[in-house]
């Protein structure tokens, strides 16, 4: 079966949708920004603790530090990228992101069915109950919840792009005005006709003869 995606006008029902996803563009900025501190200073810390301990798992988180800072300014460089193009109305700076969200929706997706998979064999089937495993089937439906939410922002970013390039809307056609422009347009190209044919009777017609033959006569009275 056939199926279309939705295209959607307003963000959250309510907010113009480009006025909604800049918003939230703004505030996934700010909120990057802050994590992107608070790794950074806890990368110093570690880093210091090495210094100090040499301790071996030090290194280890170093590394994850480092990826998850890396990935945040990628993070960060693409929001920025689409902020601007939000403003300026740009398509292909807004299509780059949307590109970018789907590739990385992916690979999170594969990574979190990863864990759980992981997760569920570590985990021993008396312990259902337990309140570890109550926090684990909650942060999985946090995981979840975030993936459709971000589900939910690329669909309003894909009709946003489908807006701007004008594949979608509301058109309204005057028929009436339609008819006048047709016979309007009809009559300016009679009256050319009749013109164009006027000027070639002139030519060619017994005036523009007597014309010619009082041309040379003068000309052949004063040399």
């Amino acid at each position: 079966m056939r199926t279309e995606v939705p295209a959607f006008k307003r963000c959250c029902f309510c907010v113009p949708l480009r006025y909604g996803l800049l918003t939230w563009a703004y505030i996934k900025l700010v909120s990057l920004a802050f994590l992107a501190i608070f790794f950074t200073m806890h990368l110093y810390y570690v880093i210091r603790r090495y210094t100090m301990t040499s301790y071996s798992r030090d290194l280890h988180n170093i590394a994850v530090i480092g990826v998850l800072l890396a990935i945040l300014l990628i993070e960060f460089c693409f929001t920025l990228s689409f902020i601007v193009g939000g403003h300026m109305k740009n398509v292909k700076l807004m299509r780059v992101f949307y590109i970018y969200n789907i590739v990385m929706w992916v690979l999170t997706l594969v990574l979190i069915m990863i864990l759980v998979v992981l997760l569920l064999r570590k985990m021993d089937p008396s312990d259902v109950f337990s309140y570890y495993s109550w926090k684990f089937l909650v942060t999985t439906a946090n995981f979840f919840f975030t993936l459709l939410v971000q589900v939910y922002f690329m669909l309003l970013l894909r009709s946003e792009i489908l807006k701007l390039e004008g594949k979608y809307g509301f058109s309204f056609v005057n028929n009436a005005a339609e008819g006048e422009c047709t016979i309007r347009e009809g009559t300016q190209i009679d009256e050319a006709w009749k013109t164009t044919d006027n000027q070639e009777e002139n030519k060619t017609g017994p005036g523009a003869v007597d014309e010619e033959g009082k041309s040379s006569e003068q000309a052949m009275r004063y040399p």
